[in-house]
């Protein structure tokens, strides 16, 4: 019943393929098809169609009412906009590993051009209703701002590693460590991190000033039911980290993936409680079909909230699965378990897929999976 509820009405898509080439039918209802990239890992220009670019582990992809979709082509440590022709132009990010452009013009606004700042491995980025795309700069413990009206790029948050900023009358002299995530809460304009090695969530409102709404900096599991400062969180830490932890808003609630903990939380940004709504906190596989605080989740690395379900990237699961809201749920839509990239003009949830890291819907509701170690994206049509 949930698939034929997720799956429900098909949506109209534009082909842009070439005569010559065979592509598959991104229409049919509930069938995954390749999006993006051709399973070769690597970087052969931009210009090309979407399904002839390579990638390499793809991160992410953001769509949005206010700007083109962006790929976090992590690897590639670029920040890639498809174009209204179907083929991708880097935005952000260059050829080399870095911290901004050798000249560290993007320190002050209005910023250097985007393809002159090096980046180091991005995660995550949102717009704002202004048009500015925020991004998660994560090995360069920086929040960046991209602004597609000039090509601009200026560092908005953030300096070197660190732990500070918090209650102070502006985020000037806040410091992250490697902040993973972003979202962006419309109904007041609250900018929200997920700051990832310091096993907190941050909050930078409207008028600049930042403070922490869950995590007590210490890794671990507790706090369920209480407040959400005082809770622990288990985002990946060590010196050299796999990326984890995703937020996302829904009304007054910011659903946090707690991924070492394998677990989704969510915090009531009214009462600053959190709760369990998603994991047991073994990591494995079970559950599907009965409630989701009762099924196994294994590193779920991203997380949505679109249509009354939430939606994970259970990426060492090797699917995405989604949890009805209204009941608890909790069903696999995409991925059936094996590590692989078969699939493609079938059942989504019949399909291969290798450690999906990003999970986003599209203005029209179809899902789209960064499958990363494919490198590629896939869309699923609903």
């Amino acid at each position: 019943m949930l698939f034929l509820a997720l799956f429900g009405c098909p949506a109209d898509t534009e082909d842009t393929a070439e005569a010559e080439i065979s592509y598959c039918d991104e229409s049919v209802v509930g069938n995954i098809c390749t999006y993006a990239g051709t399973a070769q890992a690597g970087f052969n220009g931009d210009g090309l169609d979407r399904r002839e670019s390579w990638m390499y582990f793809p991160i992410d992809i953001e769509f949005s009412e206010y700007g083109k979709p962006i790929v976090h082509d992590w690897n590639n440590h670029r920040l890639r906009a498809l174009e209204d022709d179907g083929t991708f132009a880097t935005v952000m990010g260059t050829s080399f590993v870095g911290d901004g452009p050798p000249d560290l013009s993007d320190r002050e606004q209005p910023g250097a051009p985007g393809t002159t700042v090096n980046l180091n491995h991005p995660t995550d980025g949102v717009y704002l209703p202004s048009g500015l795309f925020i991004d998660a700069s994560w090995h360069t413990h920086k929040l960046r701002a991209y602004d597609p009206a000039t090509g601009l790029v200026y560092v908005h948050c953030g300096d070197t590693p660190g732990y500070a900023g918090d209650d102070e009358e502006t985020a000037d002299n806040a410091l992250f460590n490697q902040p993973k995530a972003v979202a962006y809460d419309e109904a007041d304009g609250t900018l929200y991190i997920l700051d990832m090695r310091n096993e907190r969530v941050r909050a930078l409102t409207s008028d600049f000033r930042i403070s922490t709404v869950a995590g007590n900096g210490t890794k671990g599991y507790a706090g369920d039911d209480g407040v959400a400062t005082d809770a622990n969180f288990a985002f990946p830490s060590g010196t050299n980290p796999r990326p984890g932890g995703a937020i996302a808003v829904d009304g007054n609630l910011l659903y946090i993936a707690d991924t070492e903990n394998h677990r989704i939380r969510a915090l009531d940004l009214d009462t600053g409680i959190v709760t369990s709504v998603a994991g047991n906190g073994t990591g494995a596989f079970a559950g599907d079909g009965g409630p989701a605080t009762e099924a196994s989740l294994n590193y779920p690395m991203d997380i949505e909230v679109e249509d009354g379900f939430l939606w994970i990237a259970d990426s060492d699961n090797h699917r995405v699965r989604a949890v009805d809201l209204a009941t608890g749920i909790i069903e696999t839509v995409a991925g059936n378990g094996d590590v692989g990239d078969d699939g493609d003009e079938g059942p989504a949830a019949e399909a291969q897929l290798y450690t999906p890291m990003g999970v986003e819907l599209d203005l029209d509701g179809n899902l789209y999976i960064a499958d990363s170690f494919n490198h590629r994206i896939r869309r699923v049509a609903r």
